[in-house]
């Protein structure tokens, strides 16, 4: 797939920002989310950025 290493970089970036935000920032929202709901919230984002969209849903992009 094109840009495996920004897309692997943005998946790395997305990840330790969220671990950051959630114990050394304890951002609202995110500090007291059980994790399972914080995966869940991610989980579409990630998988598209690893996996590309879903074929059946339409790309937005120009």
């Amino acid at each position: 797939m094109p840009d495996d290493d920004l897309r692997a970089g943005l998946i790395g970036a997305l990840t330790i920002g969220t671990v950051i935000g959630r114990h050394l920032l304890r951002l609202d929202g995110l500090r007291d989310a059980p994790p399972e709901r914080i995966t869940a919230q991610l989980r579409r984002a990630l998988h598209e950025m690893a996996y590309g969209a879903p074929e059946s849903e339409p790309r937005t992009d120009a």
